[in-house]
């Protein structure tokens, strides 16, 4: 799985500890659709969840199908409250 990771999500995630979870949506919409999710606090269900160190940032992927993203982007979205982003193979959803 190859990350990609903006200087400003890289920035947050490693004052905020330098953990971020990444999840499909359990809620599915629009014939299938499922949201990613990110959090920098983990969620209540940790099952499943793979472990990728990349440049001094702990990443939890759970895989979809029994598979990780070929690419994982994260970037800083949000002024008032910025959060990270997670975007597999650069989309906001699976469908």
């Amino acid at each position: 799985m190859k990350v990609v990771i903006s200087p400003q999500a890289a920035g947050v995630l490693r004052e905020r500890g330098g953990h971020l979870f990444v999840w499909a949506s359990g809620h599915v919409c629009c014939g299938g659709t499922r949201f990613i999710e990110s959090a920098t606090e983990a969620p209540r269900d940790m099952g499943g969840f793979e472990r990728v160190a990349f440049d001094g940032i702990q990443l939890f992927v759970r895989p979809v199908g029994g598979r990780l993203p070929d690419e994982l982007h994260l970037d800083l979205k949000g002024r008032r409250r910025p959060r990270v982003r997670a975007y597999w193979n650069g989309c906001a959803f699976l469908a």
